[in-house]
């Protein structure tokens, strides 16, 4: 086979397998972006990389080979703004947008023929993803839960709240009311920051003992 036809499949097939040992660790942690899409996106860069490349040799400078790789870190922008979901407090698919931007730069860097380059970023970011999540674990952290309690109208339930979170290692970040007036009932809804969960499911049991709290939802 010919050495410039060999080459670029050669490109293809390692931006594939780079991509795609990312995927798998994606798809492991149960993300939806997972093995099938993080080397597409690896296959996809490196292929738009090598079309780049090649349109520059045959026209010279007519074409700007850096123009398409510019293009591919704005299209995986969208891509990766797609995986991340955000509701109140809690945003997830952060590190699964960030694997898709670096899966892109490694495609990128296979198409330019940077081979060590591309290997050794697809280590470090196994690593990072594997190994260091398991150290962020040890780490103390400020957690946070969004509660909803419904009770009755006669009940100060700020206050009752406030009381019950001093004894705890507990913070009340974000407080409102409504009124559900055909209930006849106050629903609060709050935010609060912990650090272990052991204090919020003491938060959590003096929820369940205070008689003139209906119900409350923990998110």
């Amino acid at each position: 086979m010919h050495e410039d036809f060999l080459d670029p499949i050669l490109k293809l097939l390692l931006a594939s397998t780079l991509g795609g040992l990312i995927g798998l660790e994606r798809q492991i942690q149960g993300q939806k972006a997972g093995f099938r899409t993080q080397l597409i996106v690896c296959l996809g860069s490196a292929l738009f990389t090598i079309a780049s490349v090649n349109f520059y040799e045959n026209f010279g400078k007519i074409s700007d080979p850096a123009r398409i790789a510019a293009q591919i870190v704005v299209g995986i922008g969208f891509l990766g703004a797609g995986v991340i979901i955000k509701y109140r407090n809690y945003i997830r698919g952060l590190t699964t947008a960030a694997t898709l931007w670096v899966v892109s730069a490694i495609g990128v860097s296979v198409g330019m023929g940077e081979y060590l380059l591309s290997i050794v970023t697809t280590l470090i970011v196994l690593i990072s993803l594997m190994v260091l999540k398991k150290l962020e674990h040890l780490l103390p952290a400020d957690r946070y839960a969004n509660i909803i309690v419904t009770c009755s109208y006669d009940m100060d339930v700020r206050n009752f709240l406030e009381n019950l979170i001093k004894k705890l290692r507990i913070s009340l970040e974000e407080y409102r009311e409504n009124y559900l007036v055909e209930e006849r009932k106050i629903e609060a809804l709050f935010t609060i920051k912990y650090k272990k969960r052991k204090e919020l499911m003491e938060l959590i049991d003096g929820l369940k003992n205070e008689k003139n709290i209906a119900r409350f939802f923990v998110d």
